[in-house]
């Protein structure tokens, strides 16, 4: 009886270890260099809309803030002026 138990676990084992690296032989890339090219040319427009979209968000963070930064020095001068 054990040695069926060690049987199939070493068998479960071999099985779970061999069907990713046949999953991943099954996914090979089998596109054309314009393809490659293509989706390459994509990812660079996406990291740039990416980066755009940052850098918007953080001027108008920046906007924010200053404005805040106004108004809590003009109410700091309100208080001292009416001491």
């Amino acid at each position: 009886m054990k040695t069926i138990t060690a049987i199939s676990i070493l068998g479960m084992l071999l099985f779970l270890t061999a069907f990713p690296v046949a999953w991943a032989a099954e996914g090979e890339n089998t596109g054309t260099p314009a393809e490659f090219k293509d989706l390459e040319k994509t990812l660079k427009q996406d990291r740039i809309d990416n980066l755009e979209r940052r850098v918007t968000d953080l001027e108008r963070s920046n906007r924010f803030l200053a404005d805040r930064m106004q108004d809590l020095e003009r109410t700091v001068f309100d208080y001292k002026s009416r001491q």
